[in-house]
């Protein structure tokens, strides 16, 4: 797992290290929205257990025998990612940001 002082959030006990290595110019908003938002705090707790175990499993000898289940968490990140990204424009359109 990736930590530190700038992505740990101990208030609400996530590590958004993933969610801003991901999307690093955004990082002062993801911070604020996680505090602030319950839903996306659940996408970015998502996105990171969905990361961690990817990597967990392609550290397996038999996950180069499985790509089907390798592709499924890929798919499944990028689904997360989206609504992230999603979650980062609605957010900077109604704090009136571009």
């Amino acid at each position: 797992m990736i930590a530190g002082p700038m992505t740990d959030i101990p208030a609400v006990g996530l590590n958004l290290a993933h969610v801003i290595a991901r999307f690093p110019e955004n990082a002062p908003l993801i911070r604020r929205l996680v505090l602030a938002d319950q839903a996306f705090r659940s996408v970015c707790e998502d996105y990171a257990l969905a990361r961690e175990t990817l990597t967990r499993f392609e550290a397996l000898p038999e996950a180069e025998k499985k790509p089907a289940e390798v592709a499924d968490y890929v798919s499944v990140i990028a689904a997360l990612e989206d609504e992230i990204a999603a979650d980062l424009r609605n957010a900077r359109r109604f704090a009136g940001e571009t």
